[in-house]
């Protein structure tokens, strides 16, 4: 499984949308947006990886009070092992009244032949 994968599910749970997203009418009060931001190939035997790193950024967008999706999405990223790099609050767009937080999480995977 990879990372994103994970957050697709986990989100699923959470009941939020997510991946990537494009609205035919009304958005819903909060959704998530996934960005890659990095992965790597680590811990080499043989001269083979055998382990990949995945980083990927979540972007809540939501109408609501963030700190409760902040805490339910650290909550449910580290039950699934994930490792929080950064959070951090963007801001509020006046236009559409979404509050802008965003959540950076890696885990690694052993690497298998394919």
């Amino acid at each position: 499984m990879t990372a994103l994968a994970e957050l697709k599910e986990m989100a699923g749970s959470l009941g939020l949308p997510s991946g990537t997203i494009s609205f035919h009418g009304k958005a819903p009060s909060a959704y998530l947006v996934f960005t890659p931001l990095f992965d790597d190939l680590t811990l080499f035997a043989d001269n083979k990886p055998q382990m990949e790193t995945e980083e990927l950024r979540l972007s809540l967008f939501t109408k609501e009070n963030y700190l409760v999706w902040k805490r339910r999405l650290t909550d449910a990223l580290l039950e699934r092992d994930f490792v929080i790099t950064e959070r951090r609050f963007l801001g509020v767009d006046d236009e559409t009244g979404y509050y802008h937080y965003s959540l950076d999480a890696a885990k690694e995977y052993v690497r298998l032949e394919e």
